[in-house]
């Protein structure tokens, strides 16, 4: 029995009703925006390697709805050659509570207590972010505040260990703190980045 696309696409959606995940509690609307910079490398055609310097910012509005989807859109200041390039991106998910998947990446476990994910676009700024492209764990540590840890690369040459705390300041408002490291051809890549979030249910 040949099945369509249609079909498909309908049991891609009702697949985590039907083994029973969770959907998060309540619906909200989070608003972040961060600053940061950091160093990267990069090779000419000589097989010379070069560090860039850059900073960046980026802004990031996102809503859950009870039912489990997401939307969102975040934009920031990439760097493109020595020059500060503007881009912007869609977060659209499936988001359970224990499982998600949209433009922005999976995760496999609950934010509120231990999760594995692979991800892009999805932390702003960008670059001094958790990276354009990561791959981590995270987890809980304390009421309130999240650790995360892993590896992300773009923009920056290699891989390289990166890191999120993320604790309250208020009952709807949290900072976040992001560092990494890694090296390219003996230079160092770098970036760090601070920023807030405001949530309201």
């Amino acid at each position: 029995m040949k099945v369509s696309t249609l079909e498909k696409l309908s049991f891609l959606i009702l697949t985590p009703y039907i083994v029973g995940w969770d959907s998060p509690d309540s619906a909200f609307t989070e608003y972040s925006m961060g600053l940061g910079g950091g160093q990267y490398a990069t090779y000419d055609c000589s097989g010379n390697v070069h560090s860039n310097s850059f900073a960046d910012a980026g802004m990031k509005v996102t809503h859950k709805f009870e039912a489990p989807f997401r939307v969102g859109l975040s934009a920031s200041l990439i760097p493109n050659g020595g020059q500060p390039a503007f881009f912007a991106y869609p977060d659209l998910a499936l988001d359970f509570k224990y499982f998600s998947l949209g433009t922005t990446g999976l995760r496999l476990g609950a934010e509120d207590d231990l999760y594995g994910e692979i991800s892009f676009l999805d932390q702003i700024p960008y670059s001094s972010g958790r990276g354009f492209v990561r791959a981590g764990v995270g987890m809980r540590a304390a009421e309130g505040t999240s650790v995360w840890l892993g590896v992300n690369t773009m923009p920056y040459n290699s891989p390289g260990l990166a890191g999120q705390v993320d604790f309250p300041i208020s009952s709807a408002q949290s900072m976040f703190i992001n560092g990494r490291y890694g090296e390219s051809g003996g230079v160092s890549e770098y970036g760090f980045s601070v920023g807030t979030r405001l949530r309201f249910f």
